[in-house]
């Protein structure tokens, strides 16, 4: 008997586009084993941590995850994995590390104009400081342009799904 490996649902969306939300969705749905680096920094870091040890521990999560559901998904596993996938470099090498382990990648493009985006993440703030939302980080606005200048919308030739098709 032939296992079918998992597939990879990986977000692609800036802050405050829903990649949360529609992981916890997929999660449910498919069902599949979700991979959120905010869940665990803010239960590592608090919701504000300080830039010195919030990269550090970015990384090596992403590095302990990519272990995890890589593994999971060659046993056969879904995986979402809710990392945003702001750059190009970031994309083509996932899709190398799954075509190199025989994984079907569906890539999910979440976007909203930053009006909307913007309304989102306070609205998110607001329920982090009132202690009704765990697992999200405190976002400012000085820090939402600054990282909104390192975002790269999905060129045309990289294949994505909506959500809502799977």
């Amino acid at each position: 008997m032939t296992m079918r490996p998992g597939r990879v649902h990986a977000l692609h969306g800036f802050i405050g586009s829903g990649k949360s939300t529609l992981a916890r969705q997929l999660e449910r749905e498919l069902p599949a084993l979700r991979f959120s680096p905010d869940e665990w920094t803010h239960a590592l870091l608090g919701a504000d941590p300080p830039e010195d040890l919030y990269r550090p521990a970015l990384a090596a999560l992403l590095r302990l995850f990519q272990a995890q559901w890589v593994q999971a998904a060659c046993l056969g596993t879904d995986v979402v994995l809710d990392y945003g996938f702001w750059s190009r470099r970031e994309r083509d090498e996932l899709r190398a590390l799954c075509a190199q382990h025989g994984l079907d990648l569906r890539l999910y493009r979440l976007q909203a104009s930053d009006e909307v985006l913007w309304s989102r993440v306070e609205a998110r703030n607001a329920r982090v400081s009132a202690g009704q939302e765990s697992g999200s980080v405190w976002i400012n606005p000085w820090d939402f342009q600054q990282f909104r200048q390192h975002f790269q919308p999905l060129d045309p030739d990289e294949p994505c799904a909506v959500p809502g098709s799977r």
